[in-house]
């Protein structure tokens, strides 16, 4: 059986980037204006719109891994995590086929993967202050 046959559909995945695109250019956003400007300007912005996949520790990529910021990102990330593990593990756990039971797994996809990326955002609050 393959990821796609045990729960992780085409469209999920399809989600997955969509929310990944959509996060990686509000990151370029906030980095472009926020990063402190200088020769490393640029390669920080691309490393932070890369890391967006990274979830909470964008803040801390932003800022090359400070101490404070990365421990701050961390800090995030304690509670970003559990909500994406659960909203990845949902998608295998045996359930009848039904319409409830697919709309459940959605929800836990799509709220798992959008704590992970808030968190991203949020971690931008310390790192860019």
């Amino acid at each position: 059986m393959t990821l796609f046959e045990k729960g992780l559909t085409r469209k999920k995945m399809i989600a997955l980037v969509l929310m990944l695109l959509f996060f990686s250019g509000w990151t370029f956003l906030i980095t472009f204006e926020g990063v402190d400007e200088g020769p490393e300007h640029l390669g920080r912005v691309v490393r932070a719109t890369i890391g967006t996949i990274t979830g909470p520790l964008t803040g801390a990529i932003a800022r090359d891994f400070q101490r404070c910021c990365t421990r701050f990102s961390l800090t995030v990330m304690i509670y970003c995590a559990p909500a994406l593990v659960i909203g990845v593990a949902a998608q295998f756990v045996r359930l009848r086929r039904t319409r409830l039971a697919a709309t459940i797994r959605w929800a836990f996809w799509i709220l798992g993967w959008l704590v992970w990326f808030l968190g991203g955002i949020f971690s931008f609050a310390h790192a860019l202050s």
